[in-house]
């Protein structure tokens, strides 16, 4: 049975949502893009609402996430997982991030690699734990390989990391300096032999700096 349209109505704390009115009694809310086309008159039966509905749990997931990306970039993972949190179903979600992923909004290879160009000029860690950082936001490993390829290895970012240690472990005797810089490398994941390597020069820059 058809219901025809008898008002739409801007809604009052959202200007971009747009109440329907069928035969003179709300029927629903829709965004103003979805309902874009809709003219008062017009007969809408079953079928149509419930694709005129789908089509605005799809666009409020697809403002949803564009929003979230807008704080910061984010994974696949946890744009999926902040849009289920938010209580939308996983086919809608998988249609918007596709769509996503389509118009580059979302991408896990450009992601992985600015997360390891701000590791590597902020805070240095081992390759490993780069790793396991990107795995822990389900970044396929594949990409992660392909991206770290490209990154400092682990000799020279340790060296980084101890450089940025210098100038506060300068003024204690060189035995605790060994030990300090040691726990510091170690708690980034670096294997004992990149920190033998390292520590070996640190200690000559330190030497060489006082």
């Amino acid at each position: 049975m058809k219901k025809t349209i008898t008002n739409l109505e801007l809604q009052k704390k959202n200007t971009n949502r747009v109440s329907v009115y069928l035969d003179h009694e709300f029927a629903f809310g829709i965004s103003r893009f979805v309902g874009t086309r809709l003219k008062q008159g017009e007969k809408l039966d079953e079928s149509s609402i419930i694709q005129l509905l789908e089509k605005d749990t799809k666009e409020k997931v697809y403002q949803k996430a564009l929003k979230f990306l807008n704080y910061r970039p984010r994974s696949v993972h946890e744009v999926k997982q902040k849009m289920e949190e938010l209580g939308f179903g996983e086919s809608v979600i998988d249609t918007v991030v596709n769509e996503l992923l389509t118009k580059n909004y979302l991408n896990d290879r450009e992601y992985a690699e600015n997360w390891i160009s701000s590791r590597v000029r902020s805070k240095p860690r081992s390759q490993k734990m780069i790793k396991y950082e990107l795995l822990k936001k389900q970044i396929p490993e594949d990409i992660i390989e392909e991206a770290l390829e490209t990154a400092p290895n682990d000799n020279e970012l340790a060296l980084c990391l101890g450089k940025k240690y210098l100038r506060r472990f300068a003024h204690i005797e060189e035995k605790e300096f060994i030990k300090k810089i040691t726990g510091v490398l170690a708690r980034r994941a670096f294997s004992f032999s990149v920190i033998k390597t390292v520590l070996k020069e640190l200690v000559i820059i330190r030497e060489e700096s006082t």
